[in-house]
C-alpha cells in the first residue's frame, strides 16, 4: 500500500522538486537529469575513443591494421613519457580556472568538439593503401591527439558530479543516478557494435569502423552538450575567490596529502590487474567461434549478447553502492568489494575449462569491479574537501600529479611487463591474433593474466588499510568548516548571501552541544562499537570546534597578520 501510495506521489514530488532542491539538498532534479542523459553522449564519444590503443590486443590496431604488439607497445612508451607533460599540464589549467561557467563545466564543450572530429578524420584515412609504417605512425598521432583532448573531457565531466554538491551523500547519490543512466552508452555499444561489425567485416576490419566511430562519436559530442547547458558547480569558497595555484606548490600541497598517497598506492597494486580484461576477448569473442561452432554473424551477435549481460552485471552494483555507504562506510565498501573480486577471478581460474562457469564468475568480476565507480569518486571529492580544509586551495587538477608522475612509470613498467615479457616474449603472441582461436594458446595465456591480478588485488589491501582513516564523520566536520570559513570571508567583503552567516553560526553552536552530549555518553557506553562511534564523533566534532582558534596559531598568524584580530572578533561575535 505503501509502495503504491509512494508512486503515485511521484510526479508531484519531481514537478515540486525539478528547479529548486528537496529541503537539505543543493540539487535540483532538473540538474540531475541533464548531467545523467548528458553523460550517456560523453560516454558514447568516450567508448570509441577506447579503440584506439597502442597495443595489439586492440581489434583495431592488431587484427584491423596489422600492426605488430612489440612496436606498438614501444609507440605506447614513448606515449606514456609525453603523458608526464600532459597530465601536469591538464591540472594547472584545471586548478587556475574560473569562469562564469564554472571551472569544468567550460572544457566539455572545448574538448569534445575536437575529440568528435579526430575519431571521424581517423576512420576514414586510406589504410587500405598505406604501408605498414604509415599506418603505424598515423595511429600513434591520432592517439596522441586524442591524448590531448578526451582525457580532458572525460575528467571535466566526472569531477563535474563533485562539485555540484557539497554533501558527500548526495554525491553518491548523483553519481550512482548517472552512472545507471549514462552506462547505456557502452552497453549499446557492447550490444550494438558487435552485431554491425558482423554485417561489415567483423571488428578484425577498418570497414566496421568507418560506421561504427563516427555515427557513436559525433552523436555522443552533441548529446554530451547537455550536461554543460544543465548544470551548475557548488565548491564552497568565498565569492571573491580567485584561483591562482602555482605549479610547484599545487604538486607540494599534494604530496602532503596522507589519504591521496593511500588511493594511489592502491591503485598503483590495482593495476597488476591490466591484463584481465584480454579474458573476455580471448574466450568470448574467438574462444566461442570454434566452441560453439559459429558463424562470423553468430559470433558477432553472441559476442555483443554476453557482453551485454557481463555490462548488466554493474546496474546492481551501483544501486546497492549509496545503501552500503551509509551503511558501512566507503572504506569498508572498498575492503568488500576487493574481496569480492579475488573471490571472482579465483573462480574464474580454477573454472577456465567451463566456458559458461568461466562466465558466472566474469559476471561476478564484472559486478565487484563496479562498486569503485561510485566509492572512488565520491572518496575522491572527500580527498579534495580535506585538501581545501588543510590549505584553502581547491586541487582537483594538480594534487593527483605528483603521485601520477610516480604512476606513470608504475604503469609502463606493468605495460611492458604483461604485454612484452608475459603476453608476447613468454607465451608468442606477436601478431598471431587467430591463435587466439586455439585453447591450448589461450588457456595458459588467460591463467597467468589472472594469477597477476590475483596478486595485484591482494597488495592493494594493505596500503589501503593502514593508511586510509579518513571517516565519514570527519568528511562531515570539514565541510562545516568550509561553510564556516566561506561565510567569514565573505563577511570581511560584504559579499554575504541571505542566511549564509547565520548558517555558519548554527553550524559551531550545533557542534559545541553535540560533542558536550557525545562526551556525556561516552561515559556512559556499554559496548565496544558505540564506544568506537562516540569516539569518531567527538574526533570530528573536535575539527569544527577547534576552527575558532585558527587564527590563533603560530603558522596563521605569520601567513595572515592583519586579519587575525577581525577573524576572532568576528568570531566572538557570532559563534557565543
Amino acid at each position: 500500500m505503501k509502495l503504491i501510495e509512494t508512486i503515485k506521489s511521484l510526479p508531484g514530488i519531481i514537478k515540486k522538486n525539478w528547479n529548486k532542491a528537496p529541503d537539505g539538498k543543493y540539487i535540483p532534479y532538473k540538474e540531475i537529469v541533464s548531467y545523467s542523459v548528458g553523460g550517456i553522449g560523453v560516454k558514447f564519444l568516450i567508448q570509441v575513443c577506447y579503440y584506439i590503443a597502442l597495443s595489439g590486443t586492440s581489434l583495431l590496431s592488431g587484427s584491423a591494421l596489422g600492426l605488430k604488439n612489440g612496436y606498438l607497445v614501444n609507440l605506447n612508451m614513448i606515449a606514456t613519457l609525453l603523458g608526464i607533460f600532459i597530465g601536469p599540464l591538464r591540472g594547472l589549467i584545471i586548478d587556475n580556472t574560473r569562469s562564469k561557467s564554472g571551472k569544468f563545466r567550460p572544457y566539455i564543450i572545448i574538448t569534445g568538439i575536437p575529440t568528435a572530429a579526430i575519431i571521424t578524420i581517423f576512420a576514414f584515412l586510406p589504410f587500405e593503401k598505406m604501408e605498414y609504417n604509415q599506418k603505424l605512425w598515423s595511429l600513434f598521432i591520432v592517439y596522441m591527439l586524442l591524448q590531448l583532448c578526451y582525457p580532458f573531457y572525460d575528467q571535466a565531466y566526472t569531477t563535474l558530479a563533485q562539485v555540484m554538491s557539497p554533501d558527500s551523500n548526495e554525491r553518491a547519490d548523483l553519481i550512482t543516478v548517472s552512472t545507471f543512466i549514462y552506462s547505456l552508452a557502452p552497453s549499446i555499444i557492447v550490444l550494438f557494435v558487435p552485431i554491425i561489425a558482423g554485417f561489415t567485416g567483423r571488428m578484425e576490419h577498418i570497414t566496421a569502423y568507418r560506421v561504427i566511430m563516427p555515427a557513436f562519436g559525433i552523436f555522443g559530442m552533441l548529446l554530451g552538450i547537455l550536461s554543460y547547458t544543465g548544470t551548475k558547480e557548488r565548491i564552497i569558497v568565498s565569492k571573491d575567490y580567485t584561483p591562482k595555484v602555482h605549479f610547484f606548490r599545487g604538486i607540494a600541497s599534494g604530496m602532503k596529502n596522507k589519504y591521496q598517497w593511500a588511493r594511489s598506492l592502491t591503485s598503483w597494486f590495482v593495476l597488476f590487474q591490466m591484463g584481465i580484461g584480454n579474458v573476455t576477448t580471448w574466450y568470448f569473442y574467438y574462444g566461442i567461434k570454434d566452441t560453439l561452432w559459429l558463424s562470423t554473424e553468430q559470433q558477432g551477435v553472441l559476442n555483443g549478447t554476453l557482453n551485454t549481460i557481463l555490462g548488466m552485471a554493474a546496474t546492481p552494483a551501483m544501486f546497492l553502492a549509496p545503501f552500503l555507504i551509509r551503511k558501512i562506510g566507503k572504506k569498508n565498501l572498498v575492503i568488500a568489494y576487493t574481496i569480492g573480486n579475488l573471490i571472482s577471478m579465483i573462480g574464474m581460474l580454477l573454472f577456465i575449462r567451463h566456458i559458461w562457469a568461466l562466465y558466472v564468475f566474469l559476471w561476478l568480476r564484472s559486478f565487484f569491479a563496479a562498486f569503485p565507480i561510485i566509492s572512488d569518486s565520491a572518496m575522491n571529492a572527500d580527498v579534495l574537501d580535506y585538501q581545501q580544509f588543510k590549505t584553502g586551495e581547491r586541487l582537483e587538477g594538480l594534487m593527483s600529479q605528483f603521485v601520477g608522475f610516480i604512476g606513470t612509470f608504475i604503469t609502463m613498467g606493468l605495460t611492458y611487463f604483461i604485454n612484452t615479457i608475459i603476453i608476447q616474449n613468454r607465451y608468442g603472441l606477436v601478431d598471431n591474433y587467430d591463435d587466439l582461436y586455439i585453447l591450448s594458446f589461450r588457456e595458459p595465456l588467460s591463467k597467468a593474466m589472472i594469477v597477476i591480478a590475483i596478486i595485484g588485488y591482494l597488495l592493494s589491501l594493505i596500503p589501503f588499510i593502514t593508511m586510509y582513516t579518513l571517516t565519514e564523520e570527519d568528511h562531515k566536520a570539514h565541510i562545516s568548516v568550509l561553510k564556516i570559513r566561506a561565510a567569514l570571508e565573505d563577511y570581511a567583503t560584504s559579499s554575504l548571501s541571505e542566511g549564509q552567516l547565520e548558517e555558519a553560526r548554527e553550524i559551531y553552536s550545533n557542534a559545541v552541544s553535540e560533542y558536550e552530549s557525545c562526551v556525556t555518553r561516552l561515559e556512559k557506553a556499554g559496548t565496544r562499537r558505540e564506544k568506537g562511534n562516540l569516539k569518531r564523533q567527538i574526533n570530528a566534532l573536535k575539527i569544527v570546534i577547534e576552527e575558532k582558534e585558527r587564527f590563533n596559531r603560530s603558522e596563521m598568524v605569520k601567513k595572515q597578520p592583519r586579519q587575525k584580530n577581525c577573524f576572532h572578533t568576528r568570531w566572538s561575535n557570532y559563534t557565543e
